[in-house]
C-alpha cells in the first residue's frame, strides 16, 4: 500500500512539473521518420605507485549509455520506438585478493582483482497508435516493452561481495543475457494533450518474466515460479518454471521538454503494472528519468535516475553495516543513478 501511494504521488509530481511549457498541438513532428541517437561516456580512473599510508588504492571504472529514438508519423498513424542501454564496470584495488575455501577440505587461493558490474540495463519499447480524432490527441494504441540485462555475472564470496564478470569462487552465475527478461504487451487508449505529454492506459495487459537458463531459473531470485525446498548445497530449487505469465492493467505517463533556450532537456517515463492474478494491490513500477544540460552544440552533461520495483523479484538489500553493503535478498525498491558526458546526433 505504501508503494502504491508513493507511485501515485510521483505521478502527480510529474503532471504538475510539466505545465511550464505546454503547447497547443503536436505539429512539430514532421511527416515520415524522426530519429536521433545519443551516446554517453562515464570514466573514472586513479593510479598510485608506492602510495603513502592511508592514501587509498587504485581505481578504474568505465561505462556509458546509448539512447535511440525512431518516430514515424503519417496521417493518423504514430509509431514510436525507443531503446536504451546503460552499462558500467569497475575494478577497485590492484594485485591479488585472497579467496577463502567454500567447503571443508578445500584450500584458499589468490585471484587477480576482477571487474565488477555497477549497472547493466537494456530497455526497448515500441508503441503503434491510430489517431481517433482530427487533432490527434486520442489514439488507439498497442504497446510493447522489454527490460533485461546483457552481461553474465557471478556473485563473490562473503568476504568480497559483488557481481563480477569472472567466476572467482566457482559459484553459479546469477544473471546472463536475457536472463531475466521482463516483457509487456498491451492494447489501450493513449491521450496526448500536447507534444510533451503522453498518458496511456490498458485494462488488458500481459506481462512475462522470462528466465530461459535452467540454472539461473532454479535460483528462484528473478520472479519465475519455484516450488519445494532449496537444496542446502547448491542453493537451487529442483522444481521451477522458466516463465511467469501475468495478466493485468498497465498505465504509463511520459513527459519530455526543453528549457533555457533548449539547452536543458528533461525526460521522464513512469510505468505502473498491476497483476490481476496475484496481489493486484502491489503495483510494479519502472520509472526512468533523464536531465541533460548542453555545454556545447551536441555535447551534454546527463544525469540519469531509474527506479524499479517488481513484487515478484528479489533484490539485494542495501545495508551499510554488512560486508559489501548488502544484507541478503528481499522485495525492495531498486534505485540506480548514473552521470555521463553525452553526445547526441539527430537526423
Amino acid at each position: 500500500m505504501k508503494l502504491f501511494r508513493f507511485t501515485l504521488l510521483a505521478c502527480i509530481i510529474i503532471c504538475l512539473s510539466g505545465s511550464l511549457k505546454a503547447q497547443e498541438d503536436q505539429d512539430t513532428l514532421v511527416e515520415g521518420w524522426n530519429t536521433s541517437v545519443s551516446v554517453g561516456l562515464d570514466l573514472a580512473q586513479l593510479f598510485q605507485l608506492n602510495p603513502k599510508q592511508g592514501a587509498g588504492q587504485n581505481n578504474f571504472g568505465f561505462g556509458g549509455a546509448i539512447f535511440g529514438d525512431a518516430i514515424y508519423r503519417k496521417n493518423r498513424i504514430l509509431w514510436e520506438n525507443g531503446a536504451s542501454w546503460q552499462v558500467g564496470l569497475q575494478k577497485v584495488g590492484a594485485g591479488l585478493i585472497f579467496i577463502p575455501p567454500v567447503s571443508i577440505g578445500q584450500e584458499g587461493r589468490l585471484e587477480k582483482v576482477p571487474y565488477q558490474k555497477n549497472i547493466d540495463e537494456l530497455r526497448i519499447g515500441s508503441k503503434l497508435g491510430y489517431a481517433l480524432d482530427r487533432k490527434r490527441k486520442w489514439y488507439a494504441t498497442g504497446a510493447f516493452t522489454l527490460f533485461t540485462n546483457t552481461l553474465r555475472t557471478y556473485p563473490g564470496p562473503p568476504t568480497y561481495p559483488g557481481n563480477f564478470l569472472r567466476n572467482i569462487v566457482d559459484t553459479l552465475t546469477n544473471t546472463a543475457f536475457f536472463n531475466p527478461a521482463f516483457i509487456t504487451l498491451s492494447v489501450g487508449i493513449e491521450f496526448k494533450p500536447d507534444e510533451h505529454w503522453s498518458f496511456y492506459y490498458s485494462p488488458i495487459g500481459a506481462k512475462w518474466i522470462v528466465v530461459p537458463d535452467d540454472q539461473i531459473a532454479a535460483l528462484g531470485i528473478h520472479g519465475n515460479p519455484v516450488r519445494g525446498e532449496r537444496d542446502p548445497v547448491t542453493g537451487l530449487f529442483t522444481d521451477f518454471d522458466n516463465v511467469d505469465r501475468q495478466f493485468g492493467s498497465l498505465f504509463r505517463a511520459a513527459y519530455q521538454n526543453q528549457f533555457w533556450k533548449d539547452r536543458l532537456f528533461v525526460r521522464s517515463s513512469l510505468l505502473l503494472y498491476s497483476n490481476y492474478l496475484r496481489n493486484p494491490q502491489n503495483i510494479d513500477v519502472d520509472w526512468t528519468n533523464e536531465i541533460s544540460l548542453e555545454v556545447f552544440k551536441g555535447l551534454k552533461l546527463t544525469f540519469l535516475l531509474n527506479l524499479f520495483y517488481d513484487d515478484d523479484v528479489l533484490v539485494q538489500i542495501t545495508d551499510y553495516d554488512s560486508p559489501g553493503g548488502v544484507s541478503g535478498l528481499g522485495k525492495r525498491i531498486s534505485l540506480t543513478q548514473q552521470f555521463l558526458v553525452n553526445y547526441k546526433i539527430t537526423f
